[in-house]
């Protein structure tokens, strides 16, 4: 790569192709938070497999893409490429794609995070429910002198043999 024109082909390229990448992760979350609803777990182990796999290919094009921002001497970070694609003259078609990838992404940790919010909720009705049947008083946790969570049976249990 010797001229400015192809450096941008070949960033574009990138961008677009971490656009379908991240596109495809946000479908996959949109996917995941639906199997979480269900709790369909033989469907929730296939959208984690899914959702590494687009992680892994995401990071491998962010590579690519830090790659050659080293290449033409342009920061690496999210903000430095982002001031320097605002100095592109001719580089409104790579700003619109970054912008569009930026937006993506946030979209995704978003999704991400509410999955995320949805999972701990469920577990934390599964542990309840765990403690009743245990006749365990589901209160939040002490610590003990050791430092270590404790918990105080509430001694009334639910059923008798």
């Amino acid at each position: 790569m010797t001229t400015a024109r192809e450096w941008q082909s070949e960033i574009g390229r990138v961008l677009d192709e971490e656009i379908r990448a991240a596109t495809a992760l946000l479908g996959i979350l949109r996917t995941e938070r639906e199997t979480l609803k269900r709790r369909d777990m033989e469907a929730l182990s296939r959208s984690g497999d899914a959702k590494h796999h687009a992680l892994a290919e995401l990071d491998a094009l962010d590579k690519d893409r830090l790659g050659l921002a080293e290449l033409a001497g342009i920061p690496a970070d999210r903000e430095g490429f982002g001031d320097f694609l605002e100095s592109l003259h001719q580089g409104d078609g790579i700003r619109l794609r970054w912008q569009r990838l930026v937006g993506l992404l946030e979209e995704c940790r978003e999704r991400n995070e509410a999955n995320g919010r949805l999972v701990a909720l469920q577990r934390a009705h599964v542990e309840n429910a765990l403690a009743a049947l245990r006749g365990v008083d589901k209160q939040p946790s002490l610590y003990g002198p050791d430092g270590h969570r404790q918990q105080a049976a509430s001694g009334v249990p639910l059923s008798s043999a």
